[in-house]
């Protein structure tokens, strides 16, 4: 929480003054630094991207007046970095960031991995199987499933305008809190995007496996994507926040968008179930207050036949399967929408690119 609250502030005091003082680097170039981090660096002209084009993307980052918050983009093809720039401090290629809501697609991820190593036998389980101490008297409750989690439709009242700041520093159990939400809708009929669902699901995956959802990610994601400089923030009874809080380097970020593209294999070896990722980068539901498609904690993009993890500050990780492409952007967290930008710039220009 500590640190969040310091990136809020830094963002906002940055914001009083971005629109009238220059905030970013010199636009230097995307070539890609070396530094033996497993990744394969190549050019876009070896992976058929056009240069010109991709350089109107590099120029929206860096301009003052677009994507305020900018941090960082890359861009991967054909399983290699192609390119990459920090149009705030090139010291971010090694810092990590706050990825925000981008931290409910790894929850979604854990989920299939958990399913690959048996820990979770279908998503039609309902949550009260799993933990019936944490329901109340609400019978109806009990009726919430894994998937009706994913999908964002436990019918529960949480909003995270209201709640999210609660699920802090609530000092009851924190999935309890959760579940003690007004039940405003019958399970898996209407779809409220909150933060509370899927602390849920982080909760099953640590009942099913008997690690937390950051000891689970260590021991089945990032170390074996060689993931080594993290960070989970957790709830103040240790369950791992799955909505938010997890802190990232941009080029690991790229890792796990390169495993998802992989359809979950790393090396030729399985990681997470095909099957369930195949459903999860799948339209579901549409989103409450945009309409916008959605699978279990991914946004489905069909205009670019995409799919993407999108949290705060604007930024994202963007997967094109058919142009095995992989984008990263990440951006300071702040929570107004006022320095998102549209993200659909960045992505239309960069699919362009690709030929």
């Amino acid at each position: 929480m500590r640190k969040i609250i310091l990136l809020l502030a830094v963002a906002s005091m940055l914001g009083s003054c971005l629109k009238d003082d220059p905030f970013k680097l010199e636009y230097n170039g995307f070539i890609p630094k070396s530094i033996n981090d497993d990744w394969q660096i190549s050019t876009p002209e070896n992976e058929s991207i056009d240069v010109s084009t991709l350089e109107q993307a590099y120029a929206l980052v860096y301009s003052d007046k677009r994507f305020t918050m900018a941090r960082s983009l890359l861009v991967f093809r054909n399983g290699k970095l192609v390119a990459e720039a920090y149009p705030h401090d090139p010291s971010d290629i090694d810092a990590i960031h706050n990825i925000q809501s981008c931290t409910k697609s790894i929850t979604s991820i854990l989920t299939g991995i958990a399913i690959q190593n048996n820990y979770i036998d279908s998503l039609d389980e309902r949550l009260y199987d799993v933990y019936p101490e944490y329901f109340d008297s609400d019978i109806n409750k009990r009726n919430i499933s894994i998937e009706d989690a994913l999908t964002m439709q436990t019918g529960l009242e949480f909003d995270n305008g209201s709640h999210t700041k609660e699920l802090y520093k609530t000092e009851i159990n924190s999935v309890q809190y959760v579940l003690s939400m007004k039940r405003l809708y019958n399970s898996g009929t209407f779809m409220n995007y909150n933060d509370g669902a899927p602390h849920l699901v982080s909760k099953v995956i640590e009942k099913k496996t008997g690690m937390t959802l950051c000891e689970y990610a260590d021991a089945t994601l990032f170390k074996p994507l060689n993931i080594n400089d993290w960070e989970w923030e957790s709830a103040k009874d240790g369950t791992t926040f799955g909505a938010f809080s997890l802190f990232l380097k941009p080029r690991d970020f790229g890792k796990i968008g390169q495993l998802i593209l992989q359809n979950g294999k790393w090396n030729n070896k399985p990681f997470i179930d095909s099957t369930y990722l195949s459903e999860a980068t799948s339209i579901k539901v549409s989103a409450n207050f945009s309409s916008e498609p959605y699978g279990y904690y991914f946004w489905i993009l069909p205009a670019y036949n995409g799919y993407a993890a999108i949290g705060h500050g604007g930024q994202f990780l963007f997967v094109v399967p058919e142009k095995q492409l992989v984008v990263i952007y990440t951006a300071w967290p702040y929570t107004s929408g006022d320095f998102f930008d549209q993200r659909n710039d960045l992505m239309r220009i960069i699919v362009n690119s690709c030929n």
